[in-house]
């Protein structure tokens, strides 16, 4: 196969991810693993997202110490604390090998694949509801040839930001949420396309949410800021008159300072943002605040999409 790595499951992600049964020799166990994800940044996978394997097959070499304990149910005591029900049930060796297996032939989602003291374990499900099974190994080599798309996790993405309202009652700091989605999401009842950015924030108890497409999450502050009480002004770099995208190109949360000097046209922001130092020195995240902050206008140039799309609707 295409890529290859032995005695290294950290490089991965086996949350939600589905092993099958391929074979078993009495001695190194094949099983066949799909939704199984890698993490970015690594030999096998440069990109800057963790991707999920199409299909990947894992060896595992002298497979061995294996033990199988079926999920009991658990009941609430009188006490308010929760109660297994019936007797632990531990299988090992080859009884544990024989529903290992048994339940491998039939497909098992897994939930964990954690290092323990003594081994491996995995908890998921298949025909026993729930499971734990325990085990090691000599050596363990996962191989495959192509990558499917960016993990599930990588697709539906939340950050979290302090931000602050200009009110008329004053200022006010306010957590707000940004969620990415690069699936189709069901929004107000529709089912929307990618991609899709949700924004908002609690003010006064209520839920405040702008929505948008932008890949820089810019219409969906400015439909926040549509959406907020006559009065509540988002107060941020990236509503700053001062808070100038970059001129050939930008990526999201990111917008450069230029409080200090006059931007009359695109061109004046070449220098300011492609000088290593100019750029390091001026970049702000969106939320970022400072005494200097003006709310654009019409009559201020800014090379910022914000009032854009404010005035747009």
């Amino acid at each position: 196969m295409k890529f290859c790595v032995e005695n290294d499951l950290s490089l991965f992600e086996f949350h939600d991810s589905e092993f099958s049964f391929v074979s078993f020799d009495g001695k190194d166990l094949i099983v066949s693993a799909s939704m199984v994800n890698i993490h970015k940044n690594t030999p096998q996978n440069p990109s800057d997202y963790d991707m999920e394997i199409a299909f990947a097959q894992i060896t595992f070499k002298n497979f061995n110490s294996a033990t199988y304990e079926p999920g009991r149910a658990w009941k609430t005591g009188e006490d308010g604390k929760s109660y297994p029900v019936g007797p632990q049930v531990i299988f090992r060796e080859k009884d544990a090998i024989d529903r290992i297996l048994e339940e491998l032939q039939n497909e098992i989602t897994v939930y964990h694949f954690e290092k323990e003291d003594r081994g491996y374990s995995i908890g998921g499900c298949g025909i026993e509801p729930y499971f734990t099974m325990e085990f090691d190994f000599d050596n363990v080599v996962v191989c495959w040839d192509e990558y499917k798309k960016k993990a599930w996790y990588e697709l539906h993405r939340q950050y979290r930001y302090d931000a602050v309202l200009r009110t008329p009652n004053g200022d006010e700091t306010v957590k707000l949420m940004v969620g990415c989605h690069e699936e189709p999401v069901y929004y107000k009842g529709s089912l929307e396309q990618p991609p899709t950015v949700n924004v908002g924030c609690t003010f006064e108890g209520k839920e405040y949410w702008g929505h948008g497409s932008d890949y820089l999450w810019i219409d969906a502050f400015a439909d926040l800021q549509r959406q907020l009480p006559e009065g509540v002004l988002l107060k941020c770099c990236l509503t700053c008159r001062h808070g100038n995208l970059c001129p050939v190109g930008n990526d999201k949360n990111e917008v450069f300072c230029t409080k200090d000097v006059l931007i009359t046209q695109k061109s004046d922001l070449y220098y300011y943002t492609e000088d290593d130092r100019e750029r390091e020195k001026r970049s702000r995240q969106y939320c970022g605040l400072c005494e200097g902050y003006h709310p654009q206008t019409d009559d201020f140039y800014t090379y910022n999409d914000y009032l854009h799309y404010l005035e747009k609707a």
